[in-house]
């Protein structure tokens, strides 16, 4: 168990923390967990089955090659949790403390006998409290909003940057309430505003080669 590393990155929206986080794991050799995956999966699930049946569900996942699968009912609907109205109908399901219990408790499944690089809300303080090393990426909401746009443009959706910012925006207020941007003990802070992403990873290895010397 001692070989176990665990590696928390925490972040509001479209801070880039998925895409540096991919590029910690090709990089390491360390699988890397999306567990924003998982709130979308619940989404997926409440869209075709609706809220009331959330007792019902039954959910899994894995990493496969470098990607996090959801499976509802042994279903791979991994297609279908990028969606932009999954994505935001995920973010309120995560307030509801028996969606955020269950989708923690696949989280620390999943790493319980292996290193993992896991990232989304409440890394560092909820999923992997012990992780041997934390990060929060953070970034201002405007240029958060236009990575988003982005993205979304590039999948086909049809929608205003305007319209991703209001999105954006309430993404954050939704996540303050539920605490998600509180301050994270023994985290290195990372403002992403002006870094590309491989600036990023790289500010990142270079935290963790410092640390591991030291240890």
């Amino acid at each position: 168990m001692s070989n176990i590393i665990h590696i928390a990155i925490d972040g509001p929206v479209a801070s880039g923390k998925g895409s540096v986080a991919r590029q910690l794991s090709e990089k390491l050799g360390i699988p890397c967990l999306d567990t924003g995956a998982l709130y979308r999966g619940v989404a997926v699930f409440v869209r075709e089955q609706g809220q009331d049946k959330l007792g019902d569900i039954k959910m899994t996942a894995k990493i496969i090659d470098g990607a996090t699968h959801v499976y509802l009912d042994k279903k791979d609907v991994t297609a279908f949790i990028r969606d932009n109205d999954i994505s935001r109908m995920g973010s309120q399901l995560a307030t509801i403390p028996s969606v955020r219990a269950l989708c923690t408790g696949i989280a620390q499944g999943i790493a319980k006998n292996q290193s993992l690089i896991a990232e989304g809300r409440d890394i560092c303080n909820v999923v992997l409290p012990n992780a041997k090393y934390k990060f929060y990426i953070d970034g201002h909401v405007k240029v958060r909003a236009a990575r988003r746009h982005r993205d979304l443009v590039g999948k086909g959706e049809s929608i205003s940057y305007k319209e991703v910012l209001k999105q954006t925006k309430q993404r954050d207020k939704v996540d303050r309430k539920k605490g998600g941007f509180k301050k994270i003990s023994g985290a290195i802070r990372i403002n992403a505003t002006n870094m590309t992403v491989d600036e990023n990873v790289q500010h990142m290895l270079n935290y963790i080669t410092e640390w591991a010397s030291n240890t």
